[in-house]
């Protein structure tokens, strides 16, 4: 009697519209969690009997309740908020980063490693990462975000990683290569005579002094001062020494520290030195060009098995105070820049039985970006370098590429990894496994892996977090329709029972 199918529609009803009200449930549970994605129910009818006889026009079919036809996930992206912490990462766009569970073998003795694929491998919209103790930015869960390894371009390299921070704390020293003067020479200076000697030591004996640091590949800075002296209208003669203040005297205190920490003495700069002249015209542009070279004489020491031993240091330097320029005439002139060449040999410690490498030093000044003279006060207009000393790692920063970058104590900044993002064929038929991660399973498709911003993968925006996309509003609507279904299978179930009841007195 279809009685009793009218009571298992309902029941089938109730038990349905609960499994919705759970779905409604977790959605808004998970309304404040980051980057979750909330998910709807669908229903579908069930229909298992057919009343006459099948085909004919007097055949009926008969409907017996209904089932849950899918629970979707809703992956739309969700808005975005701000935060203090660089490593809070969202995706703007599709994408899920990729992170590996460093404990998914540990019950079979395996440590992972550096694996990247099987059962260790998740997916997530969440970018809540920290450097854990070891370096690695990881989740809250201790999973480890991954990424390229970058050359020193900025290029990635290899396969994706585990993103380890913990060996680029430091940022090896790099010797200068090159270096851009500039001066502007008073016009009203005094002329020194000549038959004054150049003293370093005596201000008297110069007009004007201005000096770089440069490094050595083992990062130590070296003073070069340069001195003018005005020995005619337009002619001045230039000197170079080194600064002795930041170098010990003898068997003084300052020193040479290697990476096995063996150090040794740096003597004096072994005199002073006469480099040459500049002239210039009456309109204060360079004629002449001083490129005469210089050698500056240090004491370095080597390790050999542990032992220091003192050994010289020399350091050639070839000065260009700028390009002279033509004067008028009927000839056409071509001008070419000499490069100018700044270098040293130094047999420094970097390991037990090796020595450093020889660095070489291109100062490079062109046109009116050189010298001039003319008639203000003395001016260094320009002095630079592209050397280093050792720095440590300061702050980081992630471009919407997915880089990372590293700012170090010596003003370095340089590219350090490359985020990875993932796409699926099928992004709903990922498997939620909890605390917002998603596994691949044979619907989602294999995972596509790409650099953020190419193809169909969204720009990664730092010091922001992925909101749920949960709609409050929407979820209650969704939850008085269901709980409305709900009381009016019940009173199905309730009448049906009422109607059985009437079925059974018949007998009495």
């Amino acid at each position: 009697m279809s009685i009793h199918q009218a009571m298992f529609a309902g029941s089938s009803a109730l038990t349905n519209y609960g499994n919705a009200m759970t779905v409604i449930g977790n959605n808004l549970a998970n309304a404040n969690t980051t980057a979750f994605k909330g998910s709807r129910t669908t229903f579908e009818d069930v229909l298992i009997q057919t009343v006459g006889i099948s085909g004919t026009r007097s055949s009926t079919q008969m409907g017996t309740g209904v089932g849950v036809s899918a629970i979707d996930q809703l992956m739309q992206q969700g808005s975005f908020n701000g935060t203090q912490n660089v490593t809070d990462m969202a995706i703007d766009g599709i994408g899920f980063f990729k992170v590996r569970d460093p404990n998914a073998f540990a019950d079979q003795g395996g440590g992972g490693g550096n694996a990247t694929s099987g059962s260790d491998i998740f997916y997530t919209r969440a970018g809540d990462y920290k450097q854990d103790v070891n370096g690695m930015l990881v989740t809250n869960a201790g999973l480890v975000l991954q990424g390229w390894a970058v050359d020193e371009n900025g290029l990635r390299t290899g396969q994706t990683t585990d993103i380890d921070l913990s060996s680029l704390q430091t940022s090896s020293p790099s010797a200068t290569t090159s270096v851009n003067v500039g001066l502007n020479l008073n016009s009203q200076a005094a002329i020194i005579d000549s038959a004054t000697a150049y003293d370093p030591n005596d201000p008297t004996t110069y007009n004007f002094a201005s000096s770089v640091r440069v490094y050595d590949s083992l990062g130590q800075g070296h003073n070069v001062e340069v001195h003018l002296r005005k020995t005619d209208s337009n002619t001045w003669e230039w000197h170079a020494a080194v600064n002795s203040d930041e170098l010990a005297t003898g068997a003084g205190t300052d020193t040479l520290t290697a990476v096995d920490q063996i150090t040794g003495n740096v003597a004096d700069a072994a005199g002073t030195y006469t480099a040459g002249t500049l002239t210039f015209d009456t309109n204060g542009r360079l004629l002449t060009e001083g490129s005469t070279p210089i050698t500056f004489d240090f004491t370095g020491s080597t390790a050999t098995d542990g032992t220091a031993t003192s050994q010289a240091m020399t350091q050639q330097i070839l000065f260009d105070f700028g390009d002279a320029v033509g004067t008028d005439g009927d000839s056409t002139n071509d001008y070419t820049v000499d490069s100018t060449t700044l270098s040293w040999t130094a047999s420094a410690v970097t390991e037990n039985d090796q020595t450093d490498a020889n660095g070489d030093i291109i100062l490079d000044n062109t046109g009116t970006a050189g010298s001039i003279q003319l008639s203000s006060d003395f001016a260094t207009l320009k002095l630079s370098q592209n050397g280093y000393s050792t720095g440590f790692l300061e702050t980081l920063s992630i471009a919407e590429d997915g880089k990372i970058y590293g700012a170090y104590t010596n003003g370095e900044t340089k590219a350090l990894y490359q985020i990875s993002l993932v796409d699926f064929d099928n992004q709903q038929a990922l498997e939620q496994v909890g605390a917002n991660l998603f596994s691949e399973t044979a619907l989602s498709g294999l995972p596509r892996e790409g650099e953020p911003g190419s193809g169909r993968l969204g720009d990664i925006v730092s010091y922001a977090l992925e909101a749920s996309n949960v709609d409050m509003s929407s979820e209650f609507v969704t939850m008085i329709t269901t709980q409305r279904a709900f009381q009016a299978n019940s009173r199905l179930v309730t009448v049906t029972d009422g109607m059985l009841e009437e079925l059974i007195a018949l007998k009495r």
